[in-house]
């Protein structure tokens, strides 16, 4: 390992240990914060879930400045504070929609955070050691969102109203991470021509076959995954009558420890095999997610925590290849370009797809919604193992 890859991988891990502390936190109990302590409506669970969908869908358009400069360190601590202002909002929140508001703008970053990401691994790493030292820092963020993602629910259970200087802290350590982020040297990047950017997103996948089929297939897997997003949290809590601690267990410890664990073994695979059949086997085990929530609902709460020993196996393969897959096919020094449009994939999959799971719980139920959501993860994962077959990388 070089010098430069070491500082690379030191401060790397140092972004994933904080972040994580930030994920575990807001992915775990932001709508179960807004469902009880705002009493917030389904339709505003579902906004708030989309939220971050909404951030990654403006990808594209922050991406493409980040083309004008040589380097991403400026726009990356300008992020950062965003996050600090955003979790100091938190203090005046009285009501839902100002809390989705402030976790909106919290979330805004991911737009600049995960392409620059790319870049800077793209950049400083060999492409034969990329993916296992990725999913070291994967199981580090995990391991770190375990901790936060637990204590939270405790502190809750508690008292629901620490939730605001809870999520000032998130706002403090998640800037942190992103200075640490910003701090990595690269070599300076080729200076682009800003256009249309969804014009260069179409043209990139009218001349890259491979990527265009990867980004199809994920999509389709992310409805399957999004239908689910403000489904889940009205289960566990109105159906399942679940404490914030219960919560914290199934969606933090459980879903985090698999990830954790055998992310390093996954980002390992992911340097020798295709990156569609990577894929394709993780969305197959992720069909037992919803369908273990299925059983739940007549068998109880114990089911949940099955449901979520298989989602972190599966997500221990996706979390990788989400991050890493648009690398496969990027050009050379288009890695963040590249990585933009697949947020902005997964941000205009995020505008419908938890409204129609949404639809579906209104109209037919829980139990037609996990069933709809295992049957769209098989699907996803048949074309993944079609296109394995069909591409070569």
């Amino acid at each position: 390992m070089t010098q430069l890859e070491r500082k690379t991988f030191v401060r790397h891990l140092l972004f994933a240990a904080l972040n994580g502390i930030g994920f575990g936190v807001t992915v775990t109990l932001q709508e179960v914060v807004a469902w009880r302590v705002f009493d917030a409506s389904a339709t505003q669970v579902t906004i708030l879930y989309m939220t971050v969908h909404f951030a990654m869908l403006s990808s594209v358009f922050f991406t493409g400045t980040m083309q004008k400069f040589k380097r991403h360190s400026g726009i990356l601590i300008a992020a950062g504070i965003i996050r600090i202002i955003a979790m100091s909002s938190i203090f005046f929140v009285q009501n839902a929609w100002q809390f989705i508001i402030a976790m909106w703008v919290f979330q805004l970053p991911l737009a600049v955070v995960n392409p620059a990401q790319n870049f800077i691994l793209a950049k400083n790493y060999p492409s034969s050691s990329r993916g296992i030292r990725f999913g070291i820092s994967v199981s580090v963020m995990n391991f770190f969102a375990i901790v936060a993602s637990f204590a939270a629910g405790v502190i809750l259970d508690i008292n629901d109203m620490y939730f605001k200087y809870i999520f000032f802290g998130v706002g403090i350590i998640t800037a942190v991470s992103i200075f640490s982020l910003a701090s990595i040297p690269t070599k300076n990047r080729m200076m682009k021509t800003v256009g249309n950017p969804f014009r260069d997103m179409i043209k990139i996948f009218r001349t890259n076959r491979g990527f265009w089929k990867f980004q199809r297939n994920f999509f389709i897997y992310g409805v399957a995954f999004l239908i689910l997003g403000p489904v889940i949290p009205i289960f566990m809590v109105d159906v399942l009558n679940m404490s914030y601690t219960e919560i914290s267990i199934a969606r933090g410890i459980i879903a985090y420890l698999g990830i954790a664990v055998f992310a390093p073994f996954s980002g390992k695979a992911l340097d020798k095999h295709n990156p569609f059949l990577h894929a394709a086997r993780a969305f197959a085990i992720l069909a037992l997610f919803p369908l273990f929530f299925l059983v739940s609902y007549f068998g109880g709460k114990w089911f949940v925590f099955a449901a979520y020993g298989f989602y972190s196996l599966a997500m221990a393969g996706v979390s990788i290849i989400w991050n890493l897959g648009s690398t496969y096919f990027s050009e050379h020094d288009r890695e963040a370009t590249y990585q933009s449009v697949h947020l902005t994939m997964t941000g205009i999959r995020g505008l419908s797809a938890p409204l129609f799971g949404l639809l579906t719980l209104s109209v037919f139920g829980f139990n037609t919604t996990f069933g709809l959501s295992a049957a769209i993860f098989l699907l996803a994962a048949f074309l993944m193992f079609r296109a394995s077959r069909n591409e070569e990388l």
